[in-house]
């Protein structure tokens, strides 16, 4: 009886000996145990932060590449006028290409002047004051039809090298101006020039008027 007591108690001894050596369940919620991000440190973190480096910094070039291009009329307007990107002057010199023609209700005939249009385009978010008009680089040419009646050297010529004057052009706008007596048709230009309507190649200089 008592060999039997003794042996009771070995094996509960051995059982809870076995208990307490066998690993115990860890419960872990979602959050414990779910994949890591990209945001996780580990070894090979190093190299893809290299990239991810890379990446930015093509990115980024990429991105000043585009502004500069869509900026580039904007750059060769501000390099012509001699100006910076930075903060502009009140009054910076301009040059603007530009043509004109001469004038509807009055065509030319040989041997006498006639007014000029100039037809500006300020395509720009701030006004701009034309101050001189030059003539310009290229043949003064008559219309489709007077061309097509053998008017091919117009004789027209433009009366005076420089023509002073203060056109203010709003901005995003198009004005049309008059320079009376700008044009004159030579007395033996071709009879088929006559009544003609002449684009006519000038250059305009002025001030933007862009505040500071």
């Amino acid at each position: 009886m008592i060999r039997l007591e003794a042996l009771t108690r070995r094996l509960d001894a051995a059982k809870k000996d076995e208990t307490v050596r066998r690993p115990q369940p860890i419960e872990l919620s979602p959050a414990d145990h779910e994949e890591p991000t990209w945001e996780v440190r580990h070894p090979g973190d190093l190299g893809r932060r290299r990239v991810d480096g890379r990446t930015r910094a093509i990115l980024s070039c990429a991105a000043v590449a585009a502004i500069v291009v869509n900026a580039g009329a904007a750059w060769m307007y501000w390099r012509i006028t001699g100006s910076h990107t930075g903060p502009a002057s009140a009054e910076t010199v301009v040059e603007l290409a530009l043509r004109a023609r001469s004038d509807l209700n009055h065509p030319l005939m040989p041997g006498q002047t006639g007014n000029m249009t100039v037809t500006v385009t300020n395509d720009y978010d701030f006004p701009i004051r034309i101050t001189a008009v030059t003539p310009g680089a290229g043949n003064i040419v008559a219309d489709d039809e007077h061309r097509d009646a053998g008017c091919k050297e117009s004789g027209v010529t433009v009366a005076r090298k420089r023509f002073a004057v203060s056109w203010e052009v709003p901005r995003n706008t198009i004005g049309a101006y008059t320079i009376p007596a700008a044009l004159t048709m030579r007395p033996d230009a071709n009879p088929e020039c006559a009544g003609g309507v002449f684009t006519v190649p000038i250059q305009a200089s002025g001030v933007s008027r862009r505040s500071v």
